[in-house]
């Protein structure tokens, strides 16, 4: 938290009250879209409305506080940005995400740049399948 005010005081905003409660909860909890985190929150404050929880996102991720996360669900989830690597894995039933670390994605990432010439900046690699509770329940 004492990272993220520096941040922002060197950018120009304040902590809020709501930027912290914000920040707090992705501590928690990873992979969260706005509403889900809004949900999260407004029992104990219900002056943080949904807005104000997009728009902190939104000024999260310009600052690379927060990664956002497109798992083809037509909404966008939210991590706290880490310098660790790693990917996910996405069940189709439940919604449940799966971290996970690989070195053999980076291995298959670096030898495209190798092959192709293309110079990345960056990648995630999400897969889209079935956890193992959603495989179990279908077998029983």
């Amino acid at each position: 938290m004492v990272q993220f005010e520096q941040l922002l005081r060197d950018k120009g905003y304040r902590l809020t009250n709501q930027r912290r409660v914000i920040v707090g909860e992705l501590e928690k909890v990873r992979h969260l879209s706005a509403e889900e985190l809004h949900d999260r929150v407004k029992g104990d404050h219900p002056e943080l409305g949904l807005s104000t929880v997009y728009r902190t996102l939104d000024l999260m991720h310009e600052l690379g506080v927060v990664r956002k996360e497109d798992f083809g669900e037509g909404y966008a989830r939210y991590e706290l940005e880490t310098e660790r690597v790693h990917h996910h894995a996405r069940c189709k039933s439940c919604g449940k995400v799966i971290e996970f670390n690989e070195e053999l994605m980076e291995y298959l990432a670096l030898q495209v740049e190798h092959e192709t010439g293309f110079v990345s900046e960056g990648y995630e690699i999400t897969l889209h399948g079935h956890c193992s509770e959603c495989v179990a329940a279908k077998a029983s």
